[in-house]
């Protein structure tokens, strides 16, 4: 039935909404749980996004051992023992044959070019890179694979240093730039320069053997390939983050941690619907029963009378407590779920970008609101129709949105309610602005005219909805005429009520009980609207009833 907009009970619905609010999203909420940006798992982009969950793999972290060079080159072992000097000293005879290619320049390097075997991910970046230490590998190891080792020339290397790939791209420019004006430089003063003496001329040929070199280091530097190098960044990098990943993601550390803060995340989340529930009932029947203490007291007050009314309210919260009992624990299992699943959520959305504060209160609340939804699809408790249960799925989820909105709110109100009792204001307008919301939407999504056709246009949809319609009108046809019978004195005692019961039993098939009830109706002039015993009339009464 159509709900016209003056008939809502807007203030009713809007209290009840603005309640709960407070007594869990914009209350208890901030009490029970201490939402930080990345969540409370520590996962691998997050620690290199300098965002740690636990302070243990932080400081484990920060006292790392310090980079030697040395021990990542190899320096201190044999040659056999040593991946990087192996492939070192294969990279030569490759290159003496002709055919070492240098991935960076995308070209074949000469058997005469100077050569070094450099890390495409640097042994300096593999030591200091948190998510190789959160995952609990050996830094050298991985720096020294085969697929992290490339042969290039000397200059490149040597002019890269320590830095990344995409970083030494970005600054190769500008070094080339200060190379041609150092070359610039030095012909210019090369032209200018003496050459009398020997020592003059010493020094001049020492100039053009610099001018040589730099000449040769910028050639070398033009010949970089950016796109190749960028894709043997990419072959390098893919193996090594993988892993970490695998090692990381797949290690009891990372499980335990998860599910510690998941089971956590879910015993509040349950504790705060409960709690939520509990206190929004006492405070409705606070509500009820405050007016009419006041009532007795604002003429003549008197102490026992206020105690006893006191009594009297916490009686009846308790007693309304106890009605709601099964209630309650259904809200705190739902909100267990919800917990458990909003922090799985968070940790897997943590593993590829890192979950700002809200985000984390965003996606708890949706699955307060999801898990109730699908408990109501899966289980439909009130075995509610196609079209009642979608409409009450549709409830459910939008007080998730309206919650969703609310937290926005809040998180824009928070930073400018800076003053005393700033927090308390904001959180009551969030939830005012929350219950609105709902309100407006459950208005719009179930009762306006709109959606009144759009339901009406589903239900069209059903499979067997005219007969389901047909049915209905006739189980409504025939509870009315139950109610009319049962409004009828029968004139009939305990004992005469117990004596047609037993004659009722003690029919041996349906022929019997129909006769036996013909009789007693003619005895007691019931009028019926079909002939009893007469299967046409019966059918022509039930086929008046869907017309």
């Amino acid at each position: 039935m159509k709900t016209a907009a003056s008939q809502y009970p807007w203030t009713e619905e809007l209290e009840k909404t603005v309640v709960h609010s407070l007594a869990t999203s914009f209350g208890l909420d901030f009490l029970l749980f201490k939402d930080k940006v990345g969540g409370e798992v520590d996962t691998i982009h997050n620690v290199r996004q300098g965002v740690w969950a636990t302070d243990k793999e932080k400081q484990r972290y920060e006292n790392r051992e310090a980079y030697d060079s040395d021990k990542y080159h190899h320096k201190d072992v044999k040659k056999e023992d040593s991946t990087y000097k192996t492939t070192g000293a294969n990279d030569k005879l490759t290159q003496q044959n002709g055919r070492l290619h240098d991935a960076y320049r995308n070209t074949t390097m000469a058997h005469d070019e100077a050569r070094d075997l450099d890390h495409v991910v640097s042994a300096k970046e593999i030591h200091d890179d948190p998510g190789r230490i959160l995952a609990e590998l050996d830094g050298v190891e991985l720096a020294n694979q085969s697929s992290n080792l490339q042969s290039t020339h000397r200059s490149i290397n040597r002019s890269m240093g320590e830095t990344s790939i995409d970083n030494y791209l970005a600054k190769l420019p500008r070094l080339i730039e200060n190379h041609e004006k150092s070359l610039a430089g030095h012909q210019e003063r090369l032209a200018g320069m003496p050459r009398d003496t020997p020592a003059q001329q010493h020094e001049a040929r020492q100039l053009e053997d610099k001018i040589r070199k730099t000449e040769e280091k910028i050639k070398n530097l033009k010949s970089v390939d950016p796109e190749a190098m960028r894709q043997r960044d990419k072959e390098a990098r893919e193996p090594y983050n993988q892993q970490i990943n695998q090692k990381y993601y797949t290690s009891s550390k990372f499980w335990k941690q998860t599910a510690s803060a998941s089971a956590l995340a879910g015993l509040k989340m349950g504790t705060r619907q409960m709690l939520g529930l509990i206190m929004a009932e006492a405070w409705f029947e606070l509500r009820e029963q405050l007016p009419e203490t006041l009532e007795k007291l604002k003429t003549d007050f008197n102490l026992d009378v206020f105690m006893a009314s006191v009594q009297q309210t916490l009686q009846s919260i308790w007693q309304r407590i106890k009605l709601r009992f099964k209630d309650f624990l259904t809200s705190f299992k739902d909100g267990v779920f919800a917990g458990i699943l909003g922090s799985a959520t968070t940790t897997l959305f943590n593993v590829f970008a890192t979950t700002q504060k809200v985000a984390i209160k965003i996606i708890r609340e949706l699955w307060g609101s999801l898990v109730k939804a699908i408990k109501l699809l899966i289980f439909n408790p009130q075995q509610l129709p196609f079209v009642d249960l979608c409409k009450a799925v549709t409830a459910v989820l939008s007080v998730g949105a309206a919650t969703v909105a609310g937290t926005m709110i809040y998180t824009q109100l928070l930073p400018l309610c800076n003053f005393p009792f700033g927090s308390e204001l904001a959180s009551f307008a969030s939830a005012l602005a929350t219950g609105l919301i709902t309100l407006g939407l459950n208005y719009f999504l179930l009762y306006s005219s709109l959606a009144e056709k759009l339901w009406v246009f589903i239900d069209s949809l059903m499979p067997h909805a005219t007969s389901v319609r047909k049915f209905r009108a006739i189980n409504a046809e025939l509870d009315r005429y139950l109610t009319e019978l049962g409004r009828i004195e029968l004139n009939l005692d305990a004992d005469e009520l117990a004596e047609f019961a037993q004659q009722l039993a003690s029919c041996n098939d349906e022929l019997q009980r129909g006769l036996l009830l013909k009789e007693e109706v003619t005895r007691r002039c019931i009028e019926l609207p079909y002939e009893m015993g007469n299967s046409a009339s019966t059918r022509k009464w039930l086929s008046s009833l869907v017309k």
